[in-house]
């Protein structure tokens, strides 16, 4: 399988809408955008998560409601086996993405990942600070709150009925997990430089992920025909699927500096104090 994982609101929405718009055309892309009354309707680089609790549910002898993170964990290895299943029988398309937050790493001696159902796996990273101007406002909580979220090691998230949880710990720990995964072939890439030089990079995340018959006039098209300001457009009229009830909007701002005149600077200081290190490592310091 193919995943995107990343930290939450490091792009990785974007990756799967141009993969898809690269395999559909535009009036199937933006038809199963604007109605989506099934998840079946939506392309498959859209609709598969990792986290979904019928997957769970399907292998657990008990409701999700009573075991806890760490049993969840333990049953991952089997429902991404049902999630591989399901995959193979609803879609030919590739690639067909699948949406992580999790980051690469363990809990309880349990692997999260296996190079055994992962063939690759795409690694968006976002400047932290950018991040806390909209992952606040995609979880309702002020930037306060916000910062002190992205420095906890223990911070997981989920959506109740919906979701099992995901494994976030700190943002830089997120960030390194994946730069140290061992055997699994990961390719990372910085939000700033896909907004920077768009083609270019997801030619080669394409490339990456061995798409056939790959051409940059193709790559150019499914670039242009997800552009932030046409998402935004087509979010305000019809509303997109992945939005949560806590969200006014998901196709927010999509900047790459916009932190700089909302985040206050106490935040600021407070995420750079935090995540240095790595921030100074993918040039964001």
């Amino acid at each position: 399988m193919q995943f995107v994982a990343s930290y939450p609101k490091s792009g990785n929405t974007w990756v799967r809408l141009v993969a898809a718009a690269y395999t559909l055309s535009d009036e199937e892309l933006m038809n199963a955008l604007k109605h989506p009354t099934a998840s079946a309707d939506l392309p498959a680089t859209l609709q598969y998560t990792d986290v979904e609790r019928y997957q769970y549910q399907t292998i657990s002898p008990f409701p999700l409601s009573q075991i806890s993170f760490p049993v969840e964990v333990r049953l991952r290895p089997a429902a991404m086996l049902v999630l591989n299943r399901e995959k193979n029988l609803t879609t030919s398309q590739r690639p067909a993405l699948i949406k992580s937050h999790h980051i690469h790493g363990e809990v309880n001696n349990i692997d999260l990942w296996n190079g055994q159902w992962v063939e690759h796996v795409v690694n968006p990273i976002r400047d932290p600070r950018e991040i806390c101007c909209s992952f606040a406002a995609h979880r309702d909580m002020d930037y306060e709150e916000t910062a002190e979220f992205m420095n906890d090691s223990q911070a997981r998230m989920g959506e109740e009925n919906e979701r099992v949880e995901s494994l976030l710990t700190t943002w830089s720990t997120h960030v390194r997990s994946w730069q140290n995964a061992g055997e699994l072939p990961v390719h990372t890439v910085r939000y700033e430089d896909l907004q920077a030089n768009p083609v270019a990079e997801f030619y080669d995340i394409l490339d990456f992920l061995e798409v056939p018959d790959l051409t940059e006039e193709r790559v150019e098209d499914a670039v242009e025909r997800t552009r932030f300001e046409r998402m935004q457009a087509m979010e305000a009229e019809h509303g997109f699927h992945e939005r949560t009830a806590d969200q006014a909007q998901f196709f927010r701002s999509g900047e790459t500096d916009g932190w700089k005149d909302e985040l206050p600077t106490d935040v600021a200081r407070k995420i750079e104090k935090d995540h240095g290190d790595v921030m100074e490592q993918f040039g964001y310091l």
